[in-house]
């Protein structure tokens, strides 16, 4: 346990799934692993990872956060610097002119998900991706090693030198409650689990709801999830009152990772209704395997690379996620069909623990770190 790495992230909380509970809780089981990343403590320890809280930033503030961990990793003396955020790069450059091992970790496309940032003036998103997508790459080969959380984002960095793995988002492995039938009179609960924004499907899930309220159907939607801004999350509640939907959907917010499961055992569908923007297309987003994991029947936007991931599995349908009409229509099927939910559901949770779950990635990333540090 001689190896020391040191895990840094300046944009995703502390707790945050994959880096805490998968990657560097792996990772702890062999080497010694430091994550500093925002938090309200200055030190706590998860699973044989030593947590050091960084005071959490707005965005205009994060430069702070920036000179912080230059700080820290001056002190460190780490084997290897391993990097969450584009914004991070700068840093990794300067670790590396100090001779330091530097992975960086790419959880999306960001040129393509720079197209729709909404602090960005609309008017210079296409420039800024184009800057970004140069500069990246040119920065990345620099790097002693990269790491995509889904297969296609490798595409674009493939004149990168740098050795490069896939570590693919599956969900940790979990203990699954049997699932009992539910008659078709009961209330049928509907889950979106994530990030709560207008670009995954948000307003149209709402849209759905009122469908499926002016049809009698028994139905509860349970948003659950951070709101990029404030704004939206006051439309969304403004929609729900101004459509009674009051006792039929549950806005929860940011939630623990350890409680998203807790509603999961309670939903009887999963909704991924993301628009088809590029970087949605070209992705199987985590949320469909977490679904898999739970045991859970999935309703998910019709994209080709979806649509033949939920024909395979059997664990699923899918709809155009921007018409509401399509949405209520294939929930109803659902709804109506205990039998089919649950099949499906078995069918989810049997692929998961056979294809989508996380021990076989926890293995590539062990073999990635040990040849990484015979170098």
């Amino acid at each position: 346990m001689g190896k020391k790495i040191f895990i840094m992230t300046c944009v995703h909380e502390w707790n945050d799934n994959r880096i805490l509970f998968k990657e560097a809780s792996s990772l702890a089981r062999q080497y010694r692993v430091e994550l500093h990343a925002p938090g309200n403590f200055k030190f706590r320890e998860v699973n044989g990872v030593r947590i050091f809280g960084l005071a959490p930033a707005r965005r205009f503030l994060r430069p702070l956060s920036w000179i912080r961990l230059f700080l820290r990793t001056v002190k460190a003396r780490a084997s290897v610097y391993h990097f969450h955020d584009p914004e991070l790069i700068p840093l990794g450059l300067f670790l590396r002119i100090l001779g330091k091992k530097v992975v960086y970790d790419v959880h999306e496309d960001y040129p393509d998900a720079i197209l729709y940032k909404q602090w960005i003036p609309k008017p210079f998103r296409k420039i800024t991706s184009v800057i970004f997508n140069f500069l990246e790459k040119k920065c990345s080969s620099l790097f002693n090693g990269l790491i995509f959380a889904e297969l296609t984002y490798k595409e674009s960095f493939r004149n990168s030198r740098p050795p490069q793995v896939d570590i693919l988002n599956y969900p940790l492995d979990w203990e699954l409650k049997k699932r009992r039938l539910k008659k078709i009179d009961q209330c049928c609960n509907l889950i979106y689990a994530g990030t709560v924004s207008e670009i995954r499907g948000a307003v149209e899930m709402l849209k759905t709801m009122a469908i499926l309220a002016g049809r009698g159907k028994n139905v509860h939607l349970f948003l659950v999830g951070p709101f990029p801004s404030p704004s939206l999350r006051a439309e969304l509640e403004e929609f729900v009152n101004g459509h009674d939907l009051q006792e039929r959907v549950t806005i929860t917010g940011r939630v623990a990772p350890a409680e998203v499961y807790s509603y999961y055992e309670k939903a009887d569908i999963g909704l991924c209704l993301l628009h088809p923007v590029e970087n949605n297309l070209k992705s199987l987003v985590t949320k469909l395997f977490e679904y898999m994991s739970a045991g859970i029947p999935i309703l998910a936007s019709n994209f080709p690379r979806w649509s033949r991931l939920l024909e395979k599995t059997k664990a699923g349908l899918t709809a155009n996620p921007l018409d509401p009409s399509e949405i209520a229509l294939q929930i109803c099927a659902l709804i109506d069909n205990p039998e089919l939910r649950l099949s499906m559901g078995l069918s989810g949770r049997e692929a998961y623990e056979k294809s989508f779950n996380w021990s076989g990635e926890e293995k590539k990333l062990i073999c990635f770190y040990e040849k990484l540090l015979e170098e």
